[in-house]
């Protein structure tokens, strides 16, 4: 039995403009909230201890964050290092340049040869070994549309038909990857994805790159034990029949108001071959509440 930590949407560096200056420490009020809440998910894959941490995607707001907020994430993913429990941090679509090449802000972790990490930045299949056994990872990063396909390819094709025709193409380079997967070992496909039938959150505001949406029929094979995602920030399970489990655990922190009645957290599983088991694990995160006052009859409404 694999245990799992999956995690995704940390934003670092969001919401500054929902704090204030901490005269004590210099910082954002909102960054210290973040850095908090990422501490509580590391602290509990060290108590655990998980074999495997997964990160769904977009660490921080773009792909260029202010060194001092880079500083605060890497210094609590190098208590996993210090623990040698191997992560993989997946690209989002915050993670990319706005050209949509590269992750700049992970791959940085890769060049450095960070022991134990895996950067996902391009479709393909990594094999990790746990202290609890082997298990194959297929990282599958935000996609754009000109990742698939050249221009030449779209032209004169109605905006339906690009995405029919990313869909198709992205469906014969998956099932290329399947095909090389070892049937007796524990699969997880870990994406940054817009799926079909998700219930959207702050991300469609937050957008950065376009992308497409894809069809939940292409993630639900026998092949696959567990589909990590991130993206979407509110928590959901997409296929109830588990078989297998389709979870975005949504984002660690609420990012602005229109998360306010979302719950935060993690997700914890426990695999083997054929079978995964799964907790979404809440996080006391901060409240956001609105307060609607009527003051239609005041004499001084900005009194």
């Amino acid at each position: 039995m694999i245990k799992i930590l999956h995690l995704s949407d940390i934003h670092m560096g969001s919401g500054f403009s929902h704090g204030r200056l901490d005269p004590d420490t210099g910082l954002n009020t909102r960054l210290e909230d973040f850095v908090n809440t990422l501490s509580r998910c590391i602290d509990r894959a060290l108590a655990e201890p998980v074999d495997l941490v997964l990160f769904g995607g977009d660490a921080f707001p773009d792909a260029t964050p202010p060194p001092f907020v880079q500083e605060k994430f890497a210094s609590q993913f190098r208590r996993l290092v210090d623990a040698e429990i191997p992560t993989v941090l997946l690209v989002g679509n915050h993670d990319q340049h706005s050209q949509g090449q590269g992750g700049a802000s992970l791959c940085i972790y890769r060049t450095l040869g960070v022991p134990g990490f895996v950067v996902g930045d391009r479709l393909t299949t990594h094999h990790i070994q746990t202290r609890n056994g082997a298990v194959q990872v297929i990282t599958l990063p935000w996609l754009t549309r000109s990742t698939l396909l050249a221009r030449p390819e779209t032209e004169g094709l109605s905006l339906a038909e690009v995405n029919q025709l990313l869909i198709e193409r992205l469906r014969v380079v998956m099932e290329g990857e399947i095909r090389r997967l070892d049937p007796n070992v524990p699969t997880v496909l870990l994406g940054h994805l817009m799926i079909d039938n998700a219930s959207y959150g702050a991300e469609r505001f937050l957008a950065v790159g376009k992308g497409f949406t894809i069809p939940l029929s292409l993630l639900i094979r026998p092949c696959f034990d567990y589909v990590a995602l991130g993206h979407v920030h509110r928590h959901q399970n997409l296929n109830a029949s588990n078989d297998p489990p389709v979870i975005y655990p949504g984002s660690i922190e609420r990012v602005d108001f229109s998360e306010e009645k979302e719950d935060k957290g993690y997700v914890m599983i426990e695999l083997e071959r054929g079978r995964a088991t799964w907790e979404f694990c809440p996080l006391p995160v901060r409240s956001f509440c609105t307060l609607n006052v009527d003051l239609a009859n005041a004499a001084d409404p900005q009194a």
